[in-house]
């Protein structure tokens, strides 16, 4: 096996549905544009899921799946 088969193969990729991911690419363009304009380095799209997953836990509720989740809002 080629080592670029091998990393094709460690590569896992989620599947969403196309709103999800056009909303999640508008996200990604706008937060790179402003981080190109402050001189910082883009983030990849794991990166934008990252923060926005981590932006979750700040809040004191959230509501996924039909469910509101009542949580501490303080991060991890």
């Amino acid at each position: 096996m080629s080592g670029g088969e091998a990393r094709r193969l460690r590569r896992k990729h989620m599947k969403l549905a196309p709103q999800s991911r056009d909303i999640l690419r508008q996200y990604k363009t706008l937060i790179n544009a402003r981080r190109r304009d402050a001189g910082q380095r883009e983030l990849t799209t794991a990166q934008v899921m990252d923060e926005i997953c981590y932006y979750m836990t700040c809040q004191c509720a959230v509501y996924i799946g039909g469910h509101f989740i009542l949580q501490g809002g303080k991060g991890q």
